[in-house]
Order: structure tokens, then C-alpha cells, then sequence
């Protein structure tokens, strides 16, 4: 009987795996892809900084 059980139990997880929710990917590529673009911009935003304090300085 346990082995009943134990197969029942491993058909249920099998099921489970077998689907995935397409938005929950979405929704994981869209937040990395944010982060990464957010990223990129905030690092080009310091550059930008940077290059005009460089350019006052060298302006005295």
C-alpha cells in the first residue's frame, strides 16, 4: 500500500513540474532585464559625471 502511495506522490510532483506558467518567466526575464538596463544607465550617468568634473577642472 505504501508503495501505492509513494507512486501517486511521485505522479503528483511529475505534474506539477510538467507545467509552467509562462507569465511567471516573463515576469523574470522582464525584472532582470530592467535591472540590467538600469544598471547600464546608471553607469553611464557616473561616466557622464565624471567626464564633466574632469573637464571643470582642467577648465581652472
Amino acid at each position: 500500500m505504501s508503495e501505492l502511495f509513494d507512486d501517486e506522490e511521485e505522479k503528483d510532483l511529475i505534474a506539477e513540474d510538467e507545467f509552467v506558467d509562462p507569465e511567471e518567466i516573463l515576469i523574470e526575464n522582464t525584472q532582470s532585464s530592467f535591472s540590467d538596463a538600469r544598471r547600464r544607465l546608471e553607469n553611464l550617468l557616473e561616466e557622464k559625471r565624471l567626464k564633466d568634473e574632469i573637464e571643470d577642472f582642467f577648465d581652472y
